[in-house]
């Protein structure tokens, strides 16, 4: 079991502010959630995180609660603490056989470092397949389990590597190669998370005409790739220094306008929140 304190003074629970100090989320509980960023007081990309819980949420038995009350429930949590940057937790977790509550709070965060994205990161292989890659429901073991293998290791992150000894995703991102011919190869959407910042990853592939190929790649084909990288709501778009003992290039010219590019798409969306709130 691990339990987490949360960042503030208040969280929202089924739409009502409550004091922190004395709540303590048990993350060993039935839970599904999301985790949003915020940048200058604003969501990023809220519609489409609303989207995949939503998708999440289909088989379990429990009822969407509605992209309308998550979001008074997240501007209600914005509103009462004092925080412009950050990441917001949204988790429905259940009571009963088809019963829950909603919670939305800030969590810890960590953001990796400019330099981190000059110089890119060493990550590890993890033996791990996720039960049902495309929901985001917690796992308490594997992430207790995970972490530490990441503090261990001294790494940014873990790749999830199957029976195939095939990589398919990080623990908390997904994944990214650049072949010889320039063609960026990532495992099909089936087979892990559809991440939110992946999903823009390819339409900035489609907007430049590079070729994507839907596959996972094989730990004895790493030395066939010549960069890769890593994305998620935190890391963003992040360049592979080193995956266990093979080295990536970090320079490379397709990554860094991946890069670029999705920066760019990042301050039209906080634009078109800013118009859209001046309305």
């Amino acid at each position: 079991m691990i339990s987490r304190k949360i960042l503030g003074t208040t969280y929202v629970i089924n739409g009502v502010p409550a004091d922190v100090s004395a709540f303590i989320h048990d993350m060993s509980a039935d839970i599904f959630y999301e985790v949003v960023r915020l940048i200058d007081g604003k969501v990023l990309f809220l519609r489409d995180h609303l989207d995949r819980f939503q998708h999440s949420l289909a088989d379990s038995g429990l009822q969407f609660p509605g992209s309308a009350r998550i979001t008074e429930n997240i501007s209600l949590l914005v509103h009462s603490n004092d925080f412009t940057l950050g990441n917001i937790r949204i988790c429905l977790e259940r009571t009963g056989k088809n019963s829950s509550q909603l919670l939305c709070y800030f969590v810890p965060f960590v953001y990796p470092e400019t330099g981190m994205y000059i110089s890119g990161v060493r990550l590890v292989t993890y033996p791990h397949i996720r039960p049902k890659p495309r929901i985001k429901k917690w796992d308490n073991h594997f992430r207790v389990s995970v972490n530490q293998y990441i503090r261990d290791h001294g790494v940014y992150e873990a790749l999830l590597l199957n029976d195939k000894k095939q990589i398919t995703e990080g623990s908390r991102s997904n994944l990214f190669f650049l072949d010889s011919k320039n063609r960026l190869i990532t495992p099909p959407e089936e087979e892990v998370l559809p991440g939110i910042t992946r999903k823009y990853v390819l339409e900035i592939c489609d907007k430049k005409g590079m070729e994507v190929v839907a596959r996972s790649v094989h730990l004895k084909e790493l030395g066939e790739m010549k960069a890769g990288f890593i994305s998620g709501t935190s890391p963003k778009i992040l360049p592979i220094r080193q995956i266990d003992g093979w080295q990536f290039r970090v320079d490379h010219p397709e990554l860094r306008m991946i890069m670029d590019e999705f920066e760019g798409i990042i301050a039209l969306h906080l634009t078109s929140l800013d118009k859209h709130a001046g309305n």
